[in-house]
């Protein structure tokens, strides 16, 4: 029995050497896999709420008040969050509530904001509240999101700068597709007036696995797509090459991306996506408590991925 314990405690010290040595190689394998990921990203605070059971999903950054806010769910099913922390990694979260009191536990996919409007989409719907509110919270106290504005995309992202806000979904070929089917793609993002939530000025066409969109000042238009445990992928257009289909969608006509004049390889479940100081802003929830094997690679923190390089 001696000999058998003694054989069992070498295997398993054995196991636990050899886990750690992949471990180890994978983390340095990782900069040449991703080799232009990293030569463009710089980390700006730790990502808020990996180890409290919360999955981030949505992300946008508040100038202004110098703090960044993250949007998620609750791996227990409790009231969906959003973290605000600063660039000094301090943060407090604040819990979701819906119709003036109803508790929210949805995805909270993507998160938005311009001036004190925030945005967040989920299910089919847009949310609107007030910054304000948001950041007069104490920590842990209730934020009502109201009863949300039905569009007709899935709702998975959001992004908005002054002029508009722009509502986009994921699509899984695996799983029922999306019924917004033009040419190869079965996905949309529909393109709002601030001020005119129900009646979208375009829409465009997309491919599947869309996390997030970014449109920047000069013109691109990034997407961020991911599923499982294959790497991020995030791809660039031109705005101006999108062409259109002819088709019209809730009264707006319908345009394709051009051709993708960039395409970039990231870290596995990179999520939503903001601009911020000349910088595209993103994620990942793979450090979270739900995946956990982010913590293992060190993908805890929110960073900026400088696509001018």
């Amino acid at each position: 029995m001696e000999y058998l314990l003694k054989g069992l405690v070498i295997l398993i010290v054995a196991i636990l050497c050899l886990a750690l040595l992949l471990v180890g190689g994978l983390n340095i394998a990782k900069f040449p896999i991703y080799s232009e990921y990293y030569s463009m990203e710089e980390t700006l605070c730790t990502n808020p709420g990996l180890d409290d059971g919360f999955v981030c999903q949505g992300i946008c950054v508040s100038e202004e008040n110098g703090v960044i806010l993250v949007s998620g769910y609750m791996a227990d099913k409790s009231h969906s969050r959003i973290y605000v922390t600063d660039f000094e990694s301090n943060s407090y979260f604040v819990e979701l509530t819906r119709n003036g009191g109803e508790k929210y536990t949805g995805h909270a996919g993507g998160i938005a904001l311009t001036g004190d409007t925030v945005y967040i989409s989920n299910g089919s719907k847009l949310y609107v509240f007030s910054l304000t509110d948001v950041l007069n919270a104490k920590n842990g106290e209730k934020v009502d999101i109201g009863e949300g504005v039905k569009v007709s995309s899935a709702a998975s992202f959001v992004y908005a700068d002054e002029e508009y806000v722009y509502v986009g979904e994921f699509n899984n070929p695996a799983e029922e597709q999306k019924e917004h089917i033009y040419g190869e793609n079965h996905s949309i993002i529909e393109k709002y007036s601030h001020d005119d939530l129900e009646n979208p000025v375009k829409i465009y066409s997309i491919g599947d696995y869309a996390q997030g969109v970014c449109f920047t000042p000069d013109g691109k238009v990034i997407l961020s797509t991911s599923y499982g445990l294959t790497s991020t992928v995030y791809y660039v257009y031109n705005e101006a090459d999108a062409t259109d289909t002819g088709e019209m969608l809730d009264g707006a006509p319908v345009y394709m991306l051009g051709e993708c004049v960039r395409e970039v390889n990231g870290p596995a479940m990179g999520e939503d996506l903001d601009y911020y100081n000349g910088k595209v802003i993103t994620l990942t929830e793979s450090a979270s408590n739900k995946y956990i094997f982010g913590k293992l690679f060190f993908a805890n923190d929110i960073v900026a991925l400088d696509f001018g390089k």
